[in-house]
């Protein structure tokens, strides 16, 4: 990576954060997702997920875990129906650890920790009487949620997150693809950093998907607006990217 010079002014135009997913349906999986990021913003913020991106989503009890480095726990994603998904923080009632995605077979999600149980719609499970029979007192968060069956998309809203997630795609290991729209006769490079206000600083990416990742910038020719793609390969764990046009100083 390199740092980023003085003698020119950059337009920050889109931003990705690097995540993972986690399913327990059969064939468990867990892969990278790359999300497009909005303008950071004051108060909750929706994410957005297109359900053609996560299989184990297509059937009735399909859950999913994704997380982003911005948000100290993941939050988990279970179709109840087929109008109805819930999505919840995943975070325990008793003792702040991480339950686990929901399992058909079981009927649960199960805290690793303590071994306190919650059915799809994170509820804690209760006696006859109404109290709780787990170490956890009462039921995990639940986050609101919206479901538009003619676009195929979630939108969740997450109090504090402090951006705004447009899309979510899965990601193969080992690259990357962003997706931007270009104008023409531009100059573009991809910038990373492990936080959204962070400093961020070039790194080197590919215009093909198996081609060598030695190029700093992209230069457009075409006229008009031009869809461009581009290849990076993961610079750790966690982060952002973001396409940034560069206007030289004259």
């Amino acid at each position: 990576m390199d740092s980023v010079s003085s003698n020119s002014r950059r337009v920050m135009l889109k931003r990705f954060i690097l995540g993972s997913v986690s399913s327990m349906v059969a064939p468990a999986w867990v892969g990278r997702v790359l999300a497009e990021v909005s303008e950071p913003m004051a108060g909750p913020a929706q994410i957005r997920l297109k359900l053609v991106d996560f299989p184990v989503l297509q059937a009735a009890g399909g859950s999913v875990q994704v997380e982003f480095s911005q948000i100290s726990k993941p939050f988990t994603l279970n179709r109840v129906s087929a109008a109805e998904f819930v999505a919840l923080d995943s975070r325990c009632t008793h003792a702040g650890c991480t339950v686990g995605k929901y399992v058909v077979a079981d009927g649960r999600m199960r805290c690793p920790c303590h071994g306190s149980r919650y059915d799809i719609r994170g509820r804690v499970f209760r006696d006859a009487e109404g109290n709780s029979t787990e170490p956890a007192p009462r039921d995990i968060e639940r986050f609101a949620s919206s479901y538009d069956p003619v676009t195929q998309m979630v939108a969740i809203t997450i109090p504090g997150l402090g951006f705004g997630i447009r899309s979510i795609s899965v990601q193969p290991p080992g690259r990357m693809k962003l997706r931007f729209s270009a104008s023409a006769f531009s100059k573009y490079e991809i910038l990373y950093s492990e936080t959204l206000n962070g400093t961020f600083t070039r790194v080197s990416f590919a215009t093909t998907p198996t081609g060598a990742a030695n190029q700093t910038s992209i230069q457009t020719t075409a006229d008009g607006i031009v869809p461009l793609e581009v290849y990076v390969d993961a610079s750790g764990p966690k982060g952002f990217y973001v396409v940034s046009l560069v206007l030289k100083e004259v």
